[in-house]
């Protein structure tokens, strides 16, 4: 029988395998290329990337990057029958099952905790993709007493299949919108003089917060607030003013954003005076100013895309 014919027998034999030899749970991918294949798949945005491995029988792995002025990466794991007691958890690389020959390499640990699922930061993350890159997999060993007494539970990252769903990963993080929620949910533009152009440094703000926009569906209010003291006369100023405010309205809804969550905030007492009126007034700081704050449903905010990602793991690898 030839070499392939037994590689495939084998394959078949033991997909979707749960071995209980040796003390342990093993929740492993099947090794034939075209079932191990679909057990990957991405998520993309111009906000965040998610590359996620279906572990038969366990649950799922998901690796993510979020965009924003740096892009931060990490990855859980996300038990069907949740972590029952404290631990700690290992990743190892290994060869695949399907060849025999190389040592194991312990790549970190991280602690676990009843009740959260497993969090690894990107330091750690990073090297999981790297090995399994170059055609590893990585086993990730740990005790729960409570769901399994006596024996390691050792969830598995199949490399098959992995290339294709990896490469569509990085692409995504290339298309990542360089700011997040934190960068623009208060921001300060500037108009040109006596005119509803902004400056090109406040242009590109605004469009990289109407980009952003475009994906955070937890937005509920969008307040403008315009102001303009650099005309001659106080009605034209409020003319101006409103001018400004209305061009800006319409960037939002020029994609898409509803009119009833769009609020105009009712100009402040100085944008009825003249400069002469109130000497007192900062022209350098304000006459060409607009002020846009955003407000967000928080039954809708994913928390894990603004906060800094701790870096769990990065200095447990080998000789620890």
């Amino acid at each position: 029988m030839k070499i392939n014919s037994v590689l495939k027998y084998l394959c078949l034999a033991i997909s979707v395998a749960i071995s209980t030899g040796y003390g342990q749970i093993r929740y492993s991918a099947p090794m034939e290329p075209q079932a191990a294949k679909k057990l990957w798949s991405n998520e993309t945005s111009r906000i965040a990337c998610r590359l996620i491995f279906d572990i038969p029988s366990y649950g799922f792995a998901n690796f993510m990057t979020y965009g924003g002025r740096d892009l931060r990466s990490a990855m859980t794991l996300h038990p069907k029958l949740g972590i029952g007691q404290a631990s700690s958890m290992r990743f190892i690389a290994a060869k695949p099952d399907w060849n025999s020959s190389g040592a194991e390499r312990l790549l970190g640990k991280i602690d676990l905790y009843a009740g959260f699922n497993p969090y690894i930061g990107p330091t750690l993350s990073w090297k999981l993709l790297s090995e399994l890159d170059h055609g590893n997999q990585i086993l990730m060993p740990y005790t729960d007493k409570k769901l399994a007494s006596g024996e390691n539970i050792v969830p598995t990252l199949n490399p098959l299949g992995f290339k294709e769903a990896y490469k569509k990963y990085l692409s995504c993080q290339e298309q990542l919108i360089r700011v997040n929620y934190n960068d623009i949910r208060m921001m300060p533009l500037v108009f040109k003089y006596q005119s509803t152009e902004l400056t090109a440094k406040s242009q590109d703000m605004l469009n990289d917060q109407v980009e952003y926009l475009k994906y955070d569906k937890s937005i509920i209010k969008i307040s403008i607030r315009a102001y303009a003291y650099d005309m001659s006369k106080a009605q034209d100023n409020i003319n101006l003013a409103k001018d400004r405010a209305d061009a800006l309205k319409k960037a939002y809804t020029d994609i898409g954003i509803k009119d009833d969550i769009i609020e105009i905030v009712p100009f402040n007492a100085l944008t009825l005076n003249t400069k002469d009126e109130n000497p007192i007034s900062n022209e350098a700081a304000t006459s060409r100013n607009a002020l846009i704050s955003l407000e967000r449903d928080n039954a809708m905010i994913n928390k894990d895309m603004e906060v800094n990602i701790p870096d769990v793991g990065a200095d447990t690898g080998d000789g620890d």
